[in-house]
């Protein structure tokens, strides 16, 4: 019997809103306060899957059935942050056990999230898993796009093979943001949207988190045997 293939090191980008965090209902009743806030009806849980977009305003756009005023928007950004910065972030069930037995196998992590970074910071501090990460980075820019962040996040960490790296999100937006800075998604079901619209990202789609680490690692690259050059390396070819 051959031995087993060795099993490249990758480098996780995690999600942390609906992804690491289970924060559906929570956004759920941030989102139907600021809903009511502007005089419109407050929504459930499917309802913000099934419309879930961003950026933010696009998506009150679509639960309102018409533009979000100018006047209205000031309104819907403070009633989220209100409601953003009370809440304590409620960890996904054996989240934190995922993100230490993959530090264990060698493997690296960072989070990037389109929280403010001060309140991301704030609550990854009170989950006590702020060791695990190489890098945090939350929204330091109003409006700034999740692949505009992704490119940053990847440059700071000077992570030069991108072929190792994957962003593990629970949105379409997560793979659209991976396919833009050339690194791979898994996409968990279990968050802001649902299996059937991931699946039109071209990303894979998993139902756990450990599942996802799973595809993560096993379809990383493999080194390259010795004596032999990588082709993505030696372009003299």
């Amino acid at each position: 019997m051959s031995p087993a293939q060795p099993v490249h090191p990758v480098h996780i980008v995690w999600d942390w809103n609906g992804t690491l965090l289970d924060d559906l209902s929570v956004m759920v009743d941030a989102v139907s306060a600021c809903q009511e806030a502007i005089g419109e009806p407050p929504v459930d849980a499917a309802t913000y899957r099934q419309r879930h977009c961003l950026p933010g305003r696009a998506f009150h756009d679509r639960l309102c059935g018409r533009p979000v005023t100018d006047a209205e928007w000031p309104t819907i950004t403070r009633t989220f942050a209100e409601h953003m910065a009370a809440r304590n972030p409620p960890l996904r069930a054996g989240a934190a056990r995922l993100l230490e037995s993959v530090a264990r196998r060698k493997h690296t992590q960072s989070l990037l999230s389109l929280t403010d970074d001060p309140q991301l910071r704030r609550e990854v501090e009170q989950t006590g898993l702020a060791r695990v990460f190489e890098r945090i980075d939350g929204r330091r820019e109003p409006g700034t796009a999740k692949s505009v962040a992704l490119e940053q996040h990847l440059r700071a960490l000077g992570e030069r093979d991108r072929r190792r790296v994957v962003l593990i999100g629970d949105t379409r937006d997560d793979a659209r943001a991976a396919g833009a800075c050339g690194i791979r998604a898994v996409l968990h079901s279990g968050g802001f949207e649902p299996a059937e619209h991931l699946r039109t990202a071209g990303a894979p789609v998993v139902h756990s988190l450990d599942a996802a680490v799973r595809l993560a690692i096993e379809r990383s690259p493999r080194p390259p045997r010795p004596g032999l050059k990588d082709d993505k390396v030696d372009q003299r070819r």
